[in-house]
């Protein structure tokens, strides 16, 4: 036995444009867009598909549809999700509406609504097998106490008589259902749906607009599934705020010197009590890397699956024997450490991971627990590959791989058989089951208990992984790790940034339709209702950086579109390679640059090129070779920027050797030194380059990743688009329903000082600061004159600026944010505590939780007293 299933969406296209059909079949494309089922045009613009399904046991059918244009792709919001349960039936029709993913109303079917706010429980929707119309429609805000009901013009849907409505239940794929058996009712049928009040047990109103109509009547083996969108009724905007806190920032009598999971319901209570509804984290995955205070980067994971040991509670897995040298201590170092201002990451780690060690050898048992093996089959997939890098990174006293004298190269086989019989390795890689099991346990109750008080969790996504990482280990060809990922210079640092994180090869990961980062979404959904994108940018472009470079001004964006030998000379630009792609050090520089020592350096450092020029011998020829020799460091630092003084970042590949105009090229000895043409046709090149060229490839890039990225997971997505934002971002992020970023004092418009907070749009999530910048305590004190201009125009006060940004001022900054049409307001709890307290006599630095022009920076800021 097999079914037809038919689909038929109603949409208006005009000529070029086709629908496609995605879908999580072979049929309609494996959830891969290159494959998806293309449809075929009917009359009065309704689009077709159809496919043949073999019997077989129930299962979800997932399916969206898809605009192209050319290579231009639009999708549509809805990502549909029907149980398919083998009945009579053997041709089903879904009759579908077209959702624009741009509307609001997308957002609010997410988890924060679904699981939070709106929860309400799911039923199931009977009788679905004799059914021959299933009606489904979506009201995301409706309140626990409302349900949708059905009203129309024959008397099985009520005669239009509100006295006695037809109920729809809610499903578990977030719609409202009814099955109805319309046999021998003739078509049109002309319904609308309305509210009703299930505790009054009345119905309170018809959506607006005009009659739906159901043109499809019923026949003999067929079920018809009307996917009617959503309610129309008036709905408000719904606004909401929030904390953002790193869990390692929290403070509790029963921490370790450090933040935990275990502290977040209470936090959760503290924000209910202020009226908030959100508590943002920064990463939480595991970057045990060095076993230094470097690992307190939580950017840099070393698995994109695995938790910190760091925000593990020890007591709420069992206590040590009292005579155990690591009990007896364990109160006062607790106490001595919770008494820090500023966490001590070392001390932590270390007394942590000896405890856990311990513990494990006397609880162990608990691995052999019928939900400790349910956990472990669905994480498997990435729990073995981290256990067993984490052995052998101790094992052989470094993460990177490259360097271990065996299983450097990753082998599922290899290192199962490694796990099973070695004991060494056996007993090690259990003991990390056992701590990510209990941190996932500790996670997952601890978002309960978030939840309880109505608030939401928001976790955060790393744009990269650590270069030697389980994830580069096991799939190193999903990444350049002869790349470097950053950021062009910004307002934070004149030299760019460096990551060192290795860039993606997005075009591997495509060839399994991203999988690994669908795979990452769902694991983080277990835990989290949200999540920020990390430089989501960087699903755009990246900006790459050669390895043999350390300052981010030295990359380059990736894709882009070149500049050919042919583009330069077609300028009428005199290309000397060496000219344009080598550092500028002439005589004269060098005596500016180093004085007196300058004839040393030359004697030392160079040798002399023809045109008067100098180049650096090759043992110095590159920044990473700089800074890895013995010069002194004043040296180091004046050789490196030296080495950045080109035009021309020079790429040789398979296809060739191509340049790409260094960021700021203007700015260069280099460009400075070039003859008037030269320099008005650069700027011409590089402004083409920048601004012009990469647009439509750039957004091709995200239209691909973003939707099959979006389409894996429930939670709602926020993405951080600050930095040099490409014209086509915004759009993008809009079509496509993804919240973007703002920030008052870093408007996104180069004109401006600062951004109109009152006329931000609906998707946003609006913040006075981030984690990387300074607080507002230490914003108003770094620039005076900026300080004075956001008072009198902005504030719109009179009169002397106060020195110092008092709990009132605060106060004053939070509530206009409030009062922002954005749906999130997010603020750093170091700006909520100082405006509900007088001012601390704390200096605005030590509430600094990141300097990101300072790449070794120590991620230790703890809030000064426990939020209760």
């Amino acid at each position: 036995m097999s079914y037809i299933v038919r689909f038929y969406l109603h949409y208006y296209t005009y000529y070029g444009q086709d629908l496609y059909l995605l879908g999580n079949l072979p049929a309609l494309g494996n959830d891969i867009p290159r494959h998806a089922c293309r449809m075929q045009w009917g009359n009065s613009s309704w689009w077709y598909a159809e496919i043949r399904l073999a019997a077989g046991s129930p299962f979800i059918l997932r399916y969206q549809y898809l605009l192209k244009e050319g290579d231009k792709v639009m999708y549509e919001g809805a990502v549909r999700e029907f149980v398919f349960t083998p009945g009579e039936q053997q041709d089903i029709v879904f009759i579908d509406a077209w959702n624009d993913a741009s509307r609001p109303e997308n957002a609010w079917l997410t988890a924060p609504f679904s699981r939070v706010f709106y929860k309400r429980p799911a039923t199931a929707v009977a009788p679905l097998l004799t059914a021959t119309h299933i009606f489904r429609v979506q009201a995301p805000l409706l309140d626990a106490g409302k349900t949708v009901c059905l009203l129309g013009s024959n008397q099985l849907i009520g005669n239009w008589d509100t006295s006695n409505p037809l109920l729809l239940q809610y499903d578990a794929q977030g719609w409202f259902s009814i099955a109805l058996d319309l046999s021998g009712e003739t078509a049109p049928l002309y319904y609308k749906y309305g509210i009703y009040d299930l505790q009054r047990q009345q119905f309170i109103e018809f959506e607006t607009g005009s009659n739906r109509e159901l043109h499809t009547a019923a026949v003999p083996g067929r079920q018809v599934i009307l996917h009617d969108g959503f309610l129309r009724v008036a709905q408000a905007p719904w606004k909401g705020a929030g904390v953002a806190v790193p869990v390692f920032s929290l403070r509790s009598a029963e921490g370790f010197g450090t933040g935990e999971f275990a502290d977040l319901p209470a936090l959760a209570r503290w924000a209910q009590h202020k009226g908030l509804q959100l508590i943002q984290l920064l990463p939480v995955n595991d970057t045990t890397q060095t076993g230094t205070w470097k690992d307190s980067y939580p950017y840099a994971a070393i698995s994109s699956f695995a938790l910190h040991p760091q925000y593990i509670r020890l007591q709420e897995i069992g206590t040590l024997p009292a005579h155990h040298p690591l009990q007896k201590q364990f109160n006062r170092l607790r106490q001595w450490l919770n008494e820090k201002e500023f966490i001590d990451y070392e001390e932590v780690m270390s007394f942590k991971l000896a405890y856990l060690q311990e513990l494990y050898e006397v609880e162990k048992h608990q691995l052999q627990t019928p939900g400790y093996q349910q956990w472990f089959a669905v994480n498997e997939h990435w729990l073995l590959p981290y256990a067993a890098y984490c052995f052998l990174r101790n094992r052989y006293r470094t993460g990177d791989f490259s360097r271990w004298p065996a299983y450097n190269v990753y082998d599922y086989t290899a290192v199962k058989r490694l796990v099973t019989t070695d004991e060494e390795a056996s007993c090690a890689a259990h003991y990390h089951f056992f701590v990510q099991y209990h941190l996932h346990r500790q996670l997952a109750a601890a978002r309960t208990a978030v939840h309880d008080c109505n608030v939401a969790l928001k976790g955060d996504i790393p744009i990269g992984v650590a270069r030697y990482s389980a994830d580069t280990w096991m799939n190193p060809g999903h990444y350049h790790l002869d790349m470097q990922a950053g950021a062009p210079p910004d307002g934070f640092t004149s030299e760019g940034q460096n990551w060192g994180f290795p860039t993606y090869d997005w075009k591997r990961m495509a060839e399994d339709g991203l999988a690994w980062w669908q795979q990452r979404l769902r694991h983080l959904s277990v835990y989290f209702d949200a999540f920020r994108i990390d430089h989501i940018l960087g699903f755009f472009r990246i900006w790459q950086i050669p390895l043999d470079a350390t300052q981010g001004i030295l990359g380059y964006f990736h894709p882009a579109v070149p500049v050919s030998r042919e583009e330069i000379r077609r300028r009428e630009i005199s290309f000397d390679e060496s000219r344009y792609c080598l550092p500028y050090i002439t005589g004269a520089v060098l005596d500016e640059l180093f004085g007196n020592y300058a004839g040393m350096m030359k004697e030392q450092l160079m040798h002399p090129l023809p045109d008067g020029r100098y180049q650096l011998l090759p043992e110095y020829s590159t920044q990473r070779k700089v800074m890895e020799s013995a010069l002194p460091e004043e040296i180091k630092k004046i050789l490196c920027n030296l080495i950045a003084d080109v035009l021309f970042i020079k790429i040789t590949g398979p296809g060739g050797t191509v340049y790409h105009p260094r960021y700021d090229m203007t700015a260069t000895r280099s460009f400075a030194a070039l003859d008037a043409h030269s320099r008005e046709q650069l700027q011409a090149l590089y402004h083409d380059y920048f601004y012009t060229w990469q647009e439509s490839c750039w957004r091709r890039e995200a239209l691909y990743k973003l939707p099959l990225i979006k389409r894996a997971t429930q939670m709602l997505i926020c993405g951080e688009d600050l930095g040099m934002v490409p014209a086509c971002v915004p759009g993008v992020m809009q079509a496509l329903g993804i919240l973007s970023l703002e920030i008052e004092r870093m408007p996104k418009s180069g004109n401006k000082l600062f951004t109109d907070i009152s006329k931000v749009p609906y998707l946003s999530v609006l913040t006075p600061s981030t984690h990387d910048m300074s607080t507002l305590r230490g914003w108003w004190k770094e620039n005076i004159s900026v300080s004075r201009k956001y008072y009198l125009q902005q504030l719109g006060h009179s009169g002397p600026v106060p020195s110092t940004a008092t709990p009132e001022l605060l106060r004053e900054i939070i509530g206009r944010h409030m009062a922002s049409p954005a749906m999130w307001r997010i603020f750093q709890v170091q700006d909520l505590l100082a405006a509900e307290a007088p001012e601390s006599n704390r200096h605005p630095d030590t509430e600094r939780i990141n300097i990101p022009a300072v790449a070794s920076h120590y991620w230790r800021y703890r809030v000064p007293r426990i939020l209760a």
